[in-house]
């Protein structure tokens, strides 16, 4: 296995730069190492030459023994930062950033990217020596490398900061190759977060500059984004038509290793859930795993161990299945999708051997990392992005308006001064300069004000779409799963002869399935429940408030339907008023009440307990959160609360 890591995966499939770092890599390494060491050796050069000499020895290393690439790295900046070398001290922050990276020291490596940035500023200081675009180049390819540092984080917020402040110095530079790079890290990002839509655009941008340069390793990359995308709406077809393009290409390149380990893998996956083909499948698999017998990348052979385990659980060898999916557990288990697979092949495996012990084990394992990575993975951050483009315009306006108002208050001041030229002419032009200063701050509130809404009412959206997914997948997928074991055990309960305890374990085993399954579907319910959406907000909230025996519920006037993003806020509002109530109040009685009138809804929930101070109430998030919700609708919300009791009342208009 390699020393070093691996290039082709750091700086090639996810590099963005003017002059990529992988292209500086391979400059260094054809210098020839082993004579520099010669050089170092006998007759040592000083000042800007060898940081020269270190310079090239540290890139030169840096795939074949990561530790002499970090020594020269770091003799490199002590050498250069009092000769002002501060691109050579840029690139050996680079290096050392990405020997962190390789080892999955995150933590360590975006603080020597920072280091990097801070060097290449000190680059712009000396404009004789850099001009504007070896300092445009060095920025790029740091704000290109803490993209990937971020996209492989999950950290998509600050990866697309990064992307974009490198795209605008590709674009003024007109640096094709790096855009079309930088819009493939892009379409990367997006796959990642399961938005197909967005990733689909930005491979397209980037095949189609990768076409126009005629880079068949850019369209390569492309190729295989298009081939993941395919492959996700079961276009297989085309998702193997892409796949094998970007196959052709990626083995036209000797140094690509890790890419052709990854489109392996992928064609291994069309090959068996798009056509069944188990033979073809493995095949593929088991080239990605003798190219991994000599690289260091422990999430791809996860993958291709994945597959194979699919394969045998495919072809009914059990415990082959069980034996392939632990070591690809042992191998890695950090990219939620894989392991989620493996533990459902495990569950499935154990269930067919007749360990129902370890099958229950998988079964919980599967249920519990799902829950936690359909939160981690909130939809919510593509609705950010598309917030930050609407408010970067209306920031744009709030400058712009700004500016006008220390211009129209410099004129008032300057109008005093100018009292001699006419009181009436100075008074006229003040009371318009006040009045145009009023319009601007109104302005100004009033976008400011907009820019919240959106950002809140974006964040809601993401909440209603995330709970509707991941009721979903827990009633149809983990629901579906139990129904099935339970059926398993019945039917090895009738077919086989057992004594009385084996009988006795059987029927605890039905029931605790039975049990689960109630609780699988009570929390989907609450999650999303479907009679909001079938029956309307009447029936869901009497339904919630007739569970609870000290909760009674009115509703007067209308019973029309309200568009369905307000009746979900209402609904979940009233919840959490309850639920408040519940925790805290330790109150005997809560009435909860709607009115529905053509034009507005209004809600009050009132309870006699403890009651609290309603001042001290802003330092809590949960009826600051509430507060948030409601006057993204435009409501209003009063609280009085006292030795009585509570009564939150809550007023809405209704659009028409």
């Amino acid at each position: 296995m390699k020393k070093g890591i691996h290039i082709a995966i750091l700086l090639v499939l996810l590099q963005t730069g003017a002059a990529t770092l992988n292209a500086q890599y391979q400059d260094h390494r054809n210098r020839g190492i082993d004579t520099l060491e010669v050089v170092l050796a006998a007759n040592p050069p000083t000042g800007a030459k060898l940081v020269s000499v270190y310079d090239n020895l540290m890139w030169g290393y840096l795939q074949t023994d990561s530790e002499k690439s970090m020594n020269y790295a770091r003799k490199c900046i002590a050498t250069a930062i009092p000769h002002d070398e501060w691109q050579a001290v840029t690139n050996a922050y680079i290096i050392l950033a990405l020997l962190q990276y390789g080892n999955s020291r995150y933590d360590s490596a975006e603080v020597y990217y920072g280091k990097a940035l801070d060097a290449a500023g000190q680059m712009r200081d000396f404009s004789r020596k850099y001009n504007e675009t070896n300092c445009d180049n060095m920025l790029s390819s740091v704000y290109g490398n803490m993209g990937n540092l971020y996209n492989i984080q999950g950290k998509y917020h600050e990866a697309a900061e990064c992307y974009q402040k490198a795209l605008k110095l590709f674009e003024k530079h007109g640096w094709a190759k790096s855009q079309a790079v930088a819009f493939s890290n892009i379409g990367e990002m997006y796959l990642c977060m399961d938005n197909y839509e967005q990733a689909e655009i930005n491979y397209v941008k980037s095949d189609v500059i990768a076409h126009r340069v005629n880079d068949t390793l850019l369209i390569a990359h492309a190729k295989r984004g298009f081939s993941q995308i395919f492959l996700h709406r079961k276009d297989y077809g085309k998702a193997l038509e892409n796949a094998g393009i970007a196959h052709r290409y990626y083995f036209a390149y000797p140094e690509e290793e890790a890419n052709q380990t990854v489109i392996l893998n992928i064609l291994a996956d069309i090959c068996i859930e798009g056509y069944g083909d188990d033979l073809r499948a493995e095949e593929y698999a088991r080239q990605a795993l003798v190219l991994l017998e000599e690289l260091d990348i422990p999430r791809e052979k996860a993958i291709s161990l994945r597959l194979l385990s699919a394969i045998c659980l495919k072809r009914g060898e059990w415990r082959k299945a069980e034996q392939t999916a632990l070591e690809a557990l042992a191998t890695d288990d950090s990219e939620p999708a894989n392991t989620l697979t493996l533990y459902e092949i495990l569950a499935k495996a154990y269930s067919k051997l007749g360990n129902s012990d370890k099958a229950n084990e998988y079964f919980d394992k599967h249920n519990t990392l799902q829950s936690s990575w359909a939160t981690k993975h909130y939809q919510s951050a593509i609705r950010e992005m598309e917030v930050k483009y609407d408010t970067e315009k209306k920031e744009t306006q709030i400058v712009t308006l700004e500016t006008e108002k220390r211009m129209l208050t410099w004129l008032s001041i300057t109008g005093g001064g100018i009292l001699i030229l006419g009181l009436a002419v100075s008074l006229l032009l003040w009371r318009t300069t006040i009045q145009k200063k009023r319009h601007a701050e109104q302005q100004i509130k009033q976008l400011e004000q907009e820019k919240q809404l959106i950002a809140t009412q974006a964040l809601l959206d993401g909440e209603i779409q995330e709970r509707a997914r991941l009721a979903r997948d827990l009633h149809d997928g983990l629901g579906s799963m139990l129904t099935g074991s339970k059926m398993n055990i019945e039917s090895l309960k009738n077919d086989v002869i057992h004594g009385k305890a084996d009988a006795s374990r059987c029927d605890n085993a039905i029931s605790l399935l039975n049990n689960s399954t109630h609780e699988l579907r009570r929390i989907a319910h609450h999650l999303m429940p479907d009679a909001l959406t079938r029956f309307g907000l009447k029936t869901t909230v009497g339904d919630f408030c007739d569970v609870l025996s000290n909760v009674s519920f009115t509703w007067y006037g209308n019973d029309t339907r309200l568009e369905p993003k307000l009746e979900t806020m209402i609904y979940r509002t009233i919840c959490e008023l309850v639920n408040n109530v519940l925790k805290h109040a330790r109150a005997s009685q809560i009435i909860v009440q709607i009115i529905q009138e053509p034009d507005r809804i209004a809600f009050t929930v009132q309870d006699d307990g403890c009651g609290f101070d309603p001042l001290a109430e802003t330092k809590g998030m949960g009826l600051q959160n509430i507060r948030t919700r409601v006057a993204s609708f435009g409501g209003i919300m009063n609280i009085e609360s006292g030795n009585e009791g509570t009564e939150v009342n809550v007023e809405l208009k209704i659009e028409d």
